[in-house]
């Protein structure tokens, strides 16, 4: 059984590349992935479309606008998500801090694992 079985995953990702790279990775692991959204319009727009279970987060956004709107309110919704960025942890807000990071270049494999483990520790709460 693949990691991510049935799981929706919003992908939040500026760079084309990254996202599809994302895209095949989570498809790879059984996942529904929804995205990548380059803005948080376009993201509050998946979200309003697809029940999604999990979310994977990048900080600086086309025209250089911040993530963190999206982050608050997966945060609200108890969707949870990782940070995959290229920009320093001094961006976070303390209210995001406790958050799984990722530094550009990271490995998707990772983020993966780090959605299963977050998934699977909502499930058991």
């Amino acid at each position: 059984m693949a990691l991510l079985d049935g799981r929706t995953i919003l992908i939040v990702e500026n760079d084309p590349t990254i996202g599809l790279d994302l895209l095949a990775t989570l498809a790879a692991e059984g996942a529904t992935p929804v995205g990548p959204a380059n803005s948080v319009e376009s993201a509050f727009a998946l979200i309003a479309d697809h029940a999604v279970d999990a979310a994977i987060l990048d900080i600086r956004l086309y025209k250089d606008e911040l993530v963190f709107p999206v982050a608050d309110t997966l945060q609200a919704l108890r969707v949870p998500y990782v940070f995959a960025s290229g920009r320093s942890t001094a961006l976070m807000p303390l209210r995001h801090g406790d958050r799984p990071f990722f530094d550009k270049p990271f490995r998707a494999e990772e983020i993966v694992e780090a959605l299963a483990k977050l998934l699977a520790g909502r499930n058991a709460g």
